[in-house]
């Protein structure tokens, strides 16, 4: 490039810069490069001229650097591209037959599953397999041997009870009783001895208060309906009378034989 070029600063007026040889690009610009005049580097996207030497000037500082182009901007966004198509493989080899366990109450026989299969005998815990060209290998036993007995756990307690208080026959050591009569616990025996009772009832409490009156009852339903005439009573006959043939009681020897005569004045 020829000296004296002239190059045009990001202000109003052109900037006349004259270069001792020609331009020598140094890459992106760096913090620790010591750059002389006529340097070119990269920076932000934008390529910038030393205009005198420096170092740790960073680039935009129009003392030391001239920005050689506009920043430039980001584009706008390009046109979608067309869809991907999608492409199937080929299906992959058939993979190998898995294994099957199998189970039952007797060993296995020939005849029984394939090659590669396994056998367990559930009643004697153990395993055959994997079956071989027809054949079934070996048993293995699978089940470990019995584990040693456990030690004795202690005595559990006992409650007892009757309707009355414990002899000392009655129970072991650390048995409780409850006396179902007077509702007293006794326990835990020690020594041959039961101790005192504890009441399980506690003492009457005092009388509440009166209740409110509750409502009236129900009077219950209206009267009922006259009954109907009852049937009529038995009929029974008086004895007979007696008939001596006298008139109006009298006797025989009395005025007119017993016979009062009557007029319209009464008797005469």
């Amino acid at each position: 490039m020829a000296l004296g070029t002239n190059y045009t600063n990001q202000l109003n007026s052109p900037n006349a810069i004259y270069f001792p040889s020609t331009l020598v690009y140094e890459g992106t610009w760096s913090s620790g490069t010591a750059y002389q005049t006529g340097d070119v580097v990269t920076y932000s996207n934008t390529s910038y001229i030393a205009r005198q030497g420096s170092t740790g000037q960073t680039p935009g500082n129009n003392t030391y650097w001239q920005q050689m182009a506009p920043t430039p901007s980001a584009g706008a966004p390009g046109a979608t591209g067309p869809a991907g198509q999608s492409i199937t493989g080929p299906t992959g080899p058939t993979g190998a037959a898995g294994s099957t366990i199998l189970s039952g109450q007797l060993d296995p026989v020939a005849g029984t599953g394939v090659d590669g299969d396994f056998f367990l005998n559930y009643l004697t815990s153990y395993l055959f397999g994997p079956k071989a060209s027809g054949a079934w290998p070996t048993g293995i036993l699978i089940k470990g041997a019995p584990g040693a007995n456990g030690t004795n756990g202690i005595d559990g307690r006992t409650i007892l009870n009757g309707p009355n208080v414990p002899s000392v026959g009655v129970g072991a050591i650390g048995d409780f009783f409850m006396d179902t009569a007077a509702n007293t616990f006794y326990g835990p025996k020690v020594a041959g001895s039961w101790g005192n009772a504890t009441n399980l009832v506690g003492p009457q409490g005092i009388q509440g208060s009166t209740g409110p009156t509750g409502p009236t009852g129900d009077p219950g339903g209206p009267p009922g309906p006259t009954g109907g005439v009852g049937p009529p009573g038995p009929s029974t006959p008086g004895p007979p009378g007696t008939a001596n043939g006298l008139l109006n009681g009298g006797s025989a020897d009395s005025t007119y034989g017993g016979i009062f005569p009557i007029d319209a004045g009464g008797v005469t």
